[in-house]
């Protein structure tokens, strides 16, 4: 579709995606799903968002960062008509008009942020890295962007059926690299210690 203002106003983008949910029973379902072995264990990590930032800024010059929380507030009926000026059963559509009237990267970036309700559990974070100068032809694919993991690292949890031996490989290789943080297991379904007593 073609979009007023457009050109100069889509770059290819790089994003990298992060949670603000401190417990999510589905990110840990979906990313050991039907796998086995290490590759069944997943690794939480918490990191400081403020040293983060400062990092992928001054260490990887040529791109600007933009950071956005994910916008899940429309409904699937509104997503897909955003690009009509009115919908189907003939109201205005002021959707559009503020998406796409005077269209610059601000409106660009804000697309990037909309995702369905279904996901709202996700609370995404996402951050664009966006190039100063621009590949027209879209070819952009990834970038290795410097990150020293051991300023930035707060806290690491893993997966509450990681085996010991899984622990200490861990810990091995976050020695290797600096990191003296040492993970801990998270229990979504452990059970409290004691009964709870519902005083009348």
């Amino acid at each position: 579709a073609q979009v007023n203002n457009a050109a100069g106003n889509t770059p290819p983008v790089l994003a990298c995606c992060f949670s603000y949910a401190p417990v999510n029973e589905a990110a840990w379902k979906l990313y050991s799903h039907a796998k086995t072995g290490l590759g069944a264990r997943c690794v939480k990590i918490k990191i400081n968002k403020k040293a983060f930032r400062k990092q992928i800024v001054t260490g990887n010059s040529g791109y600007r960062l933009y950071e956005g929380v994910v916008n899940y507030s429309l409904d699937n009926y509104q997503i897909n008509h955003l690009h009509e000026r009115q919908y189907p059963n003939g109201g205005t559509n002021a959707l559009h008009d503020e998406l796409f009237v005077d269209f610059d990267l601000a409106s660009y970036l804000s697309l990037m942020l909309v995702k369905r309700q279904a996901f709202s559990h996700e609370q995404e974070l996402r951050y664009f890295m966006i190039p100063d100068l621009p590949d027209t032809k879209g070819t952009l694919e990834h970038e290795e962007f410097h990150i020293e993991w051991k300023d930035i690292l707060v806290d690491i949890v893993v997966d509450e059926h990681c085996t010991d031996t899984e622990m200490a490989m861990l810990i091995q290789v976050l020695e290797s690299k600096g990191i003296s943080i040492v993970p801990r297991r998270e229990f979504i379904y452990a059970m409290p210690d004691a009964p709870i007593i519902v005083e009348s």
